[in-house]
């Protein structure tokens, strides 16, 4: 063929291989786009619930003890400090906006949610993040009612509220967590504890409809 033919057969070769480079290059890209979007898996998948929510204990406050000098520390507990300072970064998060919270319906079916705007966040994540108590002082003649407020923060989470979704796929059993909101237990002298639950914050946008 000569020297120009196997330059010319040289130079088909070269640009053969760049093709295919770049078309694998694409193709990862793009399986890495579509893995994304389907929560870190790509494939088949048998999906048990799109939806299901339930609560975890994240203080038990029977063993007491929550430090990992315990043995049973993990018991529906997380170690301390590495629980309040995931609840404290939690909730510093959701309030400055860096994640977003959206409005906590209890009776919301979650096909959709409701983003707090940026604009109202402060003011409602003020307002909901002190809770006001009307104690009644029987003990005198004429009723006296006084306005406790108690202001909640990390110390007052004892519960974290899931929504994930659950799905099998290549024999594994997955859960995705969609979002999780702060279970507030308001305590006081004399009353029964009270559960709170104000907002979510949203850990996984992907396919959710707003």
């Amino acid at each position: 063929m000569g020297r120009t033919g196997n330059s010319i057969t040289a130079l088909i070769i070269i640009l053969s291989l760049s093709i295919y480079s770049c078309k694998n290059s694409n193709k990862t890209e793009e399986q890495k786009n579509d893995s994304s979007s389907r929560y870190d898996y790509s494939g088949d998948k048998l999906v048990i619930t799109d939806k299901i929510m339930y609560d975890v204990n994240i203080v038990n406050d029977i063993i007491g003890d929550r430090t990992k000098n315990s043995p049973d520390w993990f018991w529906e507990n997380l170690p301390m400090p590495e629980s309040d300072e995931f609840v404290k970064t939690l909730l510093k998060d959701a309030y400055s906006g860096k994640l977003k919270s959206y409005y906590y319906d209890m009776t919301g079916n979650y096909e959709s949610f409701d983003i707090i705007p940026q604009s109202e966040l402060k003011s409602y994540m003020d307002d909901v993040m002190t809770y006001e108590i009307e104690i009644v002082d029987t003990t005198v003649k004429r009723y006296k009612t006084e306005i406790i407020n108690i202001p909640l923060d990390y110390k007052t989470v004892k519960k974290l509220r899931f929504l994930e979704e659950w799905f099998i796929a290549e024999g594994k059993f997955y859960k995705r967590v969609i979002a999780v909101a702060p279970y507030f237990v308001i305590e006081y002298p004399g009353i029964e504890p009270i559960n709170a639950v104000y907002f979510w914050v949203m850990l996984d946008e992907r396919n959710v409809s707003q």
